[in-house]
């Protein structure tokens, strides 16, 4: 069943007085700056030897297991060293007598599935993150289920190496809450180079493979399969387009955007394929309309609007536009000041640590740019999935442009990711998600 597993040289990594503090914390990453000298050959007892490389071991073909030690030489846990990543080690475990094996890993998957245990249970939520990479100990992994078919996307080597491992726990955990699943098996083309892979099928980023053969999607000609979130259907394309095929994070915001939308016109800005604007149309919004530069995305709005039979479907308008030139020029449709609610939900404007400025540069314009026009008494949903950027941050510019529109604003609700993106606290990268709903009232200039 499993692919023959590399035997690996068992390393010892020592860190630098500066690279102790985070990982005895319980942070799982390791930069090489905080690796002292060359790894060694690590002295370890029989019965981890036996873990790393007996018949149960983990394949190690793009890695290499490594005892993680202070600067004399004490242990601090286990982690998957790649010498050619930047991010050196990512930790396992710190349990230093249990290296992890197939059982292991096998059972952190089956811990995180058991943690969806109540949205599994859902029949009205079909679609769910099921592993969060270091969110659930499980580093270079996401998987989200849609319906029946799960969505494994890789991005480091650790992950890629035992695939066959990951992807028969998820099913046997799955199987045990009474799910039968089939799986897409995806992965970030610039792990390849990035973590040093080979084996990787050349592609667009987030491009897929079937992982076992087992039937087509629902909609063959689309790729699309439905799920239901919160008793609406939806259909996604799972391993196409953004994100695994849905934004399963926004999930609960959807919902708590949607409890204010009653009577209101709504205007969903990056609409994707209009989870905002279509769950608000569901809880009795007067109006809705879906901005997104893709056309794909705006095809996908339509066709879940008919999904859904909305008796306010004549109230929905899907638009394909680009959103930050519409402000900068001709305007969205009917101009901000007609709209009660507003949503703004762009993709990541700050890749990285590097971009921090640029970025809240590029949030504080858009965030201005609306406020300035909204009419007194309006309400803004706004959000970040910037990792690099923090909810200290993300509300310092909110606090900016709030300044520079000549509004006065307030904090109604504060937004977040849901249960299924777990947040370890010793790893605050995993918080990514921030958003807030504000009011602003004042005259527009």
């Amino acid at each position: 069943m499993y692919a023959a597993a590399v035997q690996p040289q068992i390393l010892q990594i020592r860190l630098s007085p500066k690279g102790i503090k985070p990982v005895r914390n319980g942070h799982p990453w390791i930069y090489n700056n905080a690796i002292v000298g060359a790894p060694e050959s690590a002295r370890v007892p029989e019965a981890s030897v036996r873990r790393l490389t007996g018949g149960d071991a983990l394949n190690w073909e793009h890695q290499q297991p490594a005892l993680v030690c202070d600067p004399s030489g004490r242990p601090l846990g286990w982690g998957t060293y790649n010498r050619r990543s930047r991010l050196a080690v990512r930790m396992l475990t710190t349990d230093i007598d249990a290296p992890w094996d197939r059982a292991a890993c096998a059972a952190v998957v089956a811990d995180a599935v058991a943690r969806r245990g109540a949205l599994l249970a859902d029949a009205g939520t079909t679609a769910c993150r099921l592993v969060f990479g270091e969110g659930d100990g499980l580093p270079g992994l996401v998987a989200d289920r849609y319906g029946d078919l799960v969505s494994v996307q890789y991005s480091a080597a650790f992950a890629w190496d035992n695939r066959e491992t990951i992807e028969a726990a998820l099913l046997a955990a799955l199987g045990e809450h009474g799910v039968e699943a089939r799986l897409l098996r995806t992965w970030d083309e610039r792990m390849r180079d990035r973590e040093g892979i080979s084996g990787v099928p050349a592609g667009k980023a987030g491009g897929g493979g079937a992982a076992d053969g087992t039937g087509a999607p629902d909609d063959a000609t689309s790729g699309a399969v439905t799920v239901s979130e919160g008793g609406l259907p939806w259909l996604v394309r799972p391993g196409a387009g953004q994100k695994t095929g849905l934004f399963c994070d926004q999930r609960d915001n959807r919902r708590r955007v949607a409890a204010w939308s009653s009577g209101r016109r709504v205007l969903d800005a990056f609409s994707y394929h209009g989870g905002f604007g279509l769950t608000a149309l569901a809880a009795g919004a007067r109006e809705v309309c879906c901005i997104d530069s893709s056309a794909d995305a705006v095809e996908m709005i339509g066709r879940n609007a008919a999904a859904q039979e909305s008796a306010a479907a004549g109230a929905l308008s899907a638009v394909r536009g680009d959103v930050f030139a519409m402000l900068h020029g001709e305007g969205v449709p009917g101009g901000i000041a007609s709209w009660d609610l507003i949503v703004l939900d762009p993709p990541k404007l700050v890749p990285g640590r590097r971009h921090l400025e640029a970025g809240l540069r590029s949030y504080k314009d858009l965030n201005r740019l609306v406020m300035r026009d909204m009419h007194p008494g309006a309400l803004l949903a706004t959000f970040s999935c910037s990792g690099a950027v923090s909810r200290e941050d993300f509300r310092r510019m909110l606090a900016w442009a709030a300044v520079d529109a000549g509004r006065t604003v307030r904090i109604l609700e504060t937004f977040g990711q849901p249960s299924d993106h777990p947040v370890p606290l010793a790893f605050p990268e995993a918080e990514y998600l921030k958003g807030y709903l504000l009011q602003v009232s004042g005259s527009p200039r």
